[in-house]
């Protein structure tokens, strides 16, 4: 039987900060300062939102990254997520490594590095899986607006204790979103080029995945970052159609809800907060679209929905 439907009718879409980022992703809300964690991927920029005060902070680690020896296409942030029991700390993906940043020192520290055979592929999005493992995955550098080499990025686990990336899924065009059914018992993972989002049978005891199909192929638009509610339903972003679009993973022949952004055509992630985690924040990107909106941080209200909330890292 499919889930109920979200009524999306009255759905409010807002953008919270003028200022455009230029690959605006991942966003992670953090629960005990009611704000929300995002980035700027090819910018190497860690920002914090507070919508109680509407401030955006952000820390530049463009130096931090160059002096430890990062070049091209791997001075770049793909993912941040807090690191439990420190507040001071995040857990990042930049380049090829898994660093850890600190909020008070501004410094990085490369703690592991996966070794892909590749000088140019970088980290590209990640989560934390129920128990507070990290899944990031990689991409191929971009030369003329397009992925250089379609089968070079990978998914990896990074095990708790910063443990060297373990890879699970190889040949994939451009690494994405990532989230967890309630039981635990299934992945869901999306790869943008081909427009598939897959399932996986996920063992939460031991950290591993099996048995991968396509779920969803959208031929239509470009999937990018994604979120689940506690309904089950995957809320997905669209990169050049400028929508979230909420599938129901029970039936995947059903038609997806859309919710349009204004004046923005490419969505990259988005992860539900506020106090309720009935809000949507929603990235979005200006590296290929001059709308008016392009790049900015959105947030939407009266979706309908509410949301699960973001793990951080387990030491």
């Amino acid at each position: 039987m499919p889930l109920p439907k979200p009524d999306v009718s009255n759905a409010k879409v807002e953008p919270v900060i003028d200022k455009p980022a230029f690959l605006g992703e991942g966003p992670h809300w953090i629960d005990s300062t009611q704000t929300l964690l995002w980035i700027d991927i090819y910018k190497a920029l860690v920002q914090f939102y507070n919508p109680a005060t509407k401030e955006n902070k952000i820390y530049d680690l463009t130096e931090q990254l160059t002096k430890l020896g990062a070049k091209g296409n791997r001075v770049t942030v793909g993912v941040a997520v807090p690191i439990a029991g420190d507040p001071d700390k995040l857990l990042l993906g930049t380049g090829s490594h898994i660093a850890t940043f600190s909020l008070s020192t501004g410094e990085v520290e490369f703690k592991s590095e996966y070794n892909d055979g590749y000088e140019e592929t970088r980290c590209n999005d990640g989560k934390c899986d129920p128990s507070g493992r990290f899944w990031v995955g990689s991409m191929d550098v971009e030369v003329g607006g397009a992925i250089r080499d379609k089968t070079a990025g990978q998914l990896f686990l990074v095990d708790k204790g910063f443990a060297a990336p373990k890879a699970f899924v190889g040949k994939i065009a451009i690494s994405n979103g990532l989230a967890w059914s309630a039981d635990k018992k299934t992945m869901y993972y999306i790869d943008s080029t081909p427009g598939e989002i897959y399932a996986f049978d996920f063992d939460d005891e031991k950290g591993s995945i099996s048995n991968q199909r396509v779920l969803f192929k959208i031929p239509e638009t470009v999937p990018d970052g994604m979120t689940i509610d506690t309904a089950g339903r995957l809320w997905v972003a669209s990169y050049g159609t400028g929508a979230i679009y909420c599938f129901d993973p029970t039936s995947p022949e059903e038609a997806p809800v859309s919710v349009p952004i204004p004046e923005a055509k490419c969505i990259t992630s988005c992860c539900f907060g506020g106090k309720n985690l009935d809000e949507l924040y929603v990235t979005s990107s200006s590296k290929d679209d001059s709308s008016a909106n392009a790049g900015k941080l959105f947030r939407i209200t009266n979706l309908g929905a509410v949301g699960t909330p973001s793990r951080s890292y387990c030491v």
